[in-house]
């Protein structure tokens, strides 16, 4: 979308940006069978002001998130790393809808990456 020296958040649009792909995201996810089910009785607009922050902290924007420990969010409804796959499919697709460039589409799912075990309770300890 613009040049790569600016912030992952600036190059994805900024506020309105990442605020239309998180709301594109969701549509996805809604519609997903496999993931639907995890929404249910969730206030969207109270997870969507979440998210964004989320995404705009991780993305280097002006935000810094402030929501509850992602452990602690996840833990025990049954979050598997295909369901975490699946929902980073589904920002890839919506960012990409939203005209990122396969660079950053590849930057932000890289950092969502550095998420996984904390949201899907798996752990990463070798040995």
């Amino acid at each position: 979308m613009s040049d790569a020296s600016e912030a992952l958040f600036d190059r994805l649009g900024g506020v309105t940006g990442v605020t239309k792909i998180i709301d594109e995201m969701y549509r996805r996810v809604l519609e997903d069978g496999l993931l639907s089910p995890f929404f249910e009785g969730v206030p969207m607009d109270r997870l969507r002001s979440m998210q964004y922050h989320f995404f705009a902290s991780a993305l280097d924007g002006p935000s810094t998130y402030t929501g509850a420990e992602l452990n602690s969010i996840h833990h025990g409804r049954g979050i598997t790393a295909v369901h975490f796959a699946k929902f980073c499919g589904h920002f890839a697709d919506a960012m990409e809808h939203q005209g990122a460039s396969r660079r950053d589409v590849d930057d932000a799912l890289a950092r969502l990456a550095t998420y996984r075990d904390k949201i899907t309770g798996d752990s990463n300890i070798d040995g």
